[in-house]
């Protein structure tokens, strides 16, 4: 499938360049007296042709690296696939297979991740890595006890903040940015795992870069509340849920609590 449509882009190049070749040529002959300099049509040369072409195939080959993310995603979970990766494992070499004149074997890379990612394949790593998420946004480790309340597990991620322009309210600092929304994105996964789908659903909603908030102000979502501090949000998970985290930790987070011990 994916020969296919290089094919009939490399068969786009060659028809738009035969029209402007022939427009070109009727310039010419319509126009002979005006130097080369001044004329209207420009015709691309081989190298311009050869770097969209090389564009385009990379442009489809982050399409199917994409598209396994999709498909391959347990729902309401996140895959992370790596490009390079991927084209490393498939044998995949963009440039010399253009080189050589060959149609960059871009059905092979789906293949391959087919046969890596599909069935549980898929599955199974993107719950290590929401596991990962979690382990590493609250820096839990196996010698690091976690405060239990009568009504609620205590968990405490560490989040810069900044003064809302004009306003009293405070918002994520920039450099904490990116932690969060994994950390937040890793929870979301284990909820839907897990069967909360309202908290997972609530949870994929937030987007740390719209969210403001006062200093102990307080998101209620089914079986989380989340406290915000100036440096930290704290995150108060109900028995129920918190049983179901630790089940998800240990089944799919076994080795990176190991790591951070």
């Amino acid at each position: 499938m994916y020969k296919e449509i290089i094919e009939q882009f490399i068969a786009a190049q060659k028809a738009a360049h035969a029209a402007y070749a022939a427009a070109a040529a009727f310039e010419r002959e319509t126009v002979a007296a005006i130097p080369d300099h001044y004329r209207s049509v420009e015709l691309r040369s081989e190298y311009r042709t050869a770097q969209e072409l090389e564009k385009f195939c990379r442009s489809v080959a982050s399409g199917v690296v994409n598209r396994a993310r999709r498909e391959f995603a347990p729902q309401g979970a996140r895959l992370d696939i790596a490009h390079e990766d991927e084209y490393k494992r498939a044998g995949l070499d963009i440039d010399a297979a253009l080189r050589a004149g060959k149609v960059p074997d871009i059905d092979g890379l789906w293949a391959s991740m087919a046969r890596r990612y599909g069935g549980h394949g898929g599955a199974e790593l993107a719950y290590q890595q929401a596991a990962q998420r979690i382990i590493s946004g609250f820096g839990l480790n196996r010698k690091r006890e976690v405060k239990r309340t009568a009504s609620a597990v205590v968990l405490r991620k560490h989040v810069t903040s900044e003064a809302c322009y004009r306003r009293t309210a405070r918002k994520v600092g920039y450099y904490s940015y990116q932690s969060t929304a994994d950390c937040l994105s890793g929870l979301a996964t284990f909820a839907a795992k897990a069967g909360h789908q309202l908290l997972a659903g609530a949870l994929s909603q937030v987007n740390v870069h719209d969210v403001e908030y006062n200093y102990r102000e307080k998101l209620s979502y089914p079986g989380l509340d989340i406290v915000f501090f100036k440096d930290a949000w704290e995150f108060k998970v109900s028995h129920q849920v918190a049983d179901d985290l630790m089940l998800f930790l240990g089944e799919y987070g076994e080795a990176f609590m190991q790591e951070a011990a």
